[in-house]
């Protein structure tokens, strides 16, 4: 195994553990990276109810599926998907996302200006504030790296929808730096 494309090879071992029952190889697992899970469903949620459920639902998802892990990535990139896609299946089963929107936009102001000047955790509040839609659309675009296609596919949105709710996405943002 390439130790550079799985940062812990050691999270194969205890996958392959946890997959048959021990439960203190999971217990591991979930140490290790439940705090970057939570932060990524709380990203998505936008509220703590929300984070909370898919969180759960997650590692409940993670678990059932630890044998199908084969070390041909990281373990915590497999686990973030799996994660990404729980909270997908989360927003989509509260209808929280925004009708796609087909008006034309100028491509050019697709930036932000103003956000180098931000905390990390500033921003994140900025994005937690976002209505649910864009939110989701800003957090795989610009937080996970999807792109616009992959979007689309993921949300049963088209990838000009996936474009326009990103650019709305990042206009809103670019109104609350202005007025804070």
């Amino acid at each position: 195994m390439d130790p550079a494309r799985n940062a812990n090879p050691h999270f194969e071992v205890l996958a392959e553990k946890a997959s048959r029952g021990d439960a203190r190889s999971f217990q591991q697992i979930y140490d290790a990276i439940a705090g970057k899970m939570y932060s990524l469903c709380l990203r998505y949620a936008g509220n703590s109810e929300d984070a909370n459920d898919w969180f759960q639902e997650g590692f409940v998802k993670l678990y059932k599926h630890l044998n199908s892990f084969r070390s041909e990535g990281s373990f915590e990139g497999w686990a973030r998907r799996i994660f990404v896609s729980t909270c997908i299946d989360g927003i989509k089963k509260r209808n929280l996302l925004l009708p796609t929107l087909n008006d034309s936009f100028d491509k050019a102001a697709d930036g932000l200006t103003g956000y180098d000047k931000l905390t990390n955790d500033d921003l994140m509040q900025m994005i937690r504030k976002l209505p649910d839609g864009y939110r989701t659309v800003i957090n795989l675009y610009m937080v996970e790296g999807y792109n616009h296609k992959e979007i689309g596919v993921m949300l049963n949105i088209s990838e000009e929808g996936s474009r326009s709710q990103l650019f709305r996405a990042r206009n809103l943002l670019q109104k609350m730096l202005i007025n804070s």
